[in-house]
């Protein structure tokens, strides 16, 4: 008669063969991760040593007023997404106006 706790380990344990499926596949996950890697880093949108020249460590995303008519505004914080909300909410608008513009005078 056997242990049950003894034979419940056993059937949870990893075999050997499953050890080493485990392995080959990590290894074809890492080979075809490092390939992918290459190539973003040698394709055409991605020069040689981009990644030197990023600052993360070095934010330089502070809110500055484009000009000073619009400080204060949604629009004030240049570069931000409230701002490119705004000018796009602007287009739509403008857009909007020349469509129904065409559409009454055709």
């Amino acid at each position: 008669m056997t242990n049950p706790i003894t034979a419940w380990i056993k059937s949870r344990m990893i075999t050997y063969k499953d050890r080493e499926d485990w392995m080959v596949e990590r290894v074809s996950e890492n080979s075809i991760n490092a390939q992918k890697y290459a190539d973003e880093r040698h394709g055409p949108f991605m020069p040689h040593d981009v990644y030197r020249c990023e600052c993360r460590t070095h934010p330089n995303f502070r809110p500055a007023a484009a000009t000073s008519g619009y400080a204060g505004q949604e629009a004030g914080d240049a570069g931000s997404f409230r701002a490119m909300r705004y000018y796009q909410n602007g287009f739509a608008t403008r857009r909007d106006e020349i469509l129904t513009d065409i559409a009454k005078n055709g």
